[in-house]
């Protein structure tokens, strides 16, 4: 059993901290693993390990929640490796997991000019395109990634919903089809298709979709609530009353669905 950091103070060099660190992660006491880390780091400041010390340090403080204490790791890293393609993409993904695009982009755009068929750094960059409505780059990056890896589900997903986007409903359709035939038993690839049948008003056929979506994930409470929108478009206020309750059964605040609950009065 390993002993208490206080219990450790005597461990002077870098790598019987890193040592240490790597058997605390391997516990799950990432707390200790931590500590271990930054005593690892401090230990020798201009070592070349650093870049992987503060990396996992990183990795370890982002397990634990502290997302910006983990990019700040990440970014001491890239101080002694600037164009460290994993630790880049590592401070994209933390950047992109608060919102932060923009400085998540920079780091993708970095990745991709050294590495120039990295799939995750085109597949997030593309998602990141097309939250900024910039759908021709999107478009460009989604082929790029799906000329290297043809069967990249979420390549394939991005896409068709980018299609969803710029109003191709039939090319949407038929991707979202080939993705469904692929994988009978995801329920987003169902999901996902029965909101282009929407927009196409092929509203049985999207219901047709959306059960089988339900009968994959019975307990998700929103698809319920998906089916209750589709149901008012159908004028079956009583069969879309009905989802929403199983929606507030299965969690969803009844708050949250009054405007939903008005239209079926």
């Amino acid at each position: 059993m390993l002993l208490p950091l206080t219990l450790l103070a005597w461990a002077q060099s870098q790598s019987e901290w890193a040592s240490r660190a790597y058997a605390y992660m391997e516990q799950d006491s990432l707390a200790q693993a931590e500590e271990c880390f930054k005593h690892a780091v401090e230990a020798a400041p201009t070592s070349k390990q650093n870049v992987m010390l503060l990396a996992n340090l990183g990795t370890v403080q982002r397990s634990r929640g502290k997302v910006h204490e983990a990019i700040d790791s990440y970014t001491k890293a890239l101080g002694y490796s600037p164009l460290n393609v994993s630790v880049l993409m590592s401070r994209a993904t933390a950047y992109m997991s608060l919102g932060n695009d923009d400085k998540a982009y920079i780091d993708l755009c970095n990745v991709i000019d050294k590495q120039t068929d990295h799939a995750e750094a085109l597949y997030y960059r593309a998602f990141i395109y097309t939250n900024r409505r910039e759908y021709a780059a999107a478009r460009t990056d989604y082929k790029r990634l799906l000329a290297l890896q043809p069967d990249h589900e979420n390549g394939l997903l991005g896409l068709a919903l980018l299609d969803q986007r710029e109003g191709r409903l039939q090319a949407a359709e038929l991707q979202l089809t080939a993705l469904v035939e692929r994988h009978p038993g995801n329920a987003t690839y169902l999901q996902a298709r029965a909101n282009v049948l929407i927009e196409r008003q092929l509203y049985e056929l999207a219901l047709i979709d959306l059960e089988g979506a339900i009968a994959l994930q019975p307990t998700d409470a929103y698809l319920y609530v998906a089916r209750a929108e589709l149901y008012l478009k159908m004028k079956r206020r009583t069969a879309a009353k009905a989802d929403l309750n199983k929606a507030v059964t299965l969690g969803l605040p009844r708050l949250s669905l009054n405007e939903l609950y008005k239209q079926c009065e």
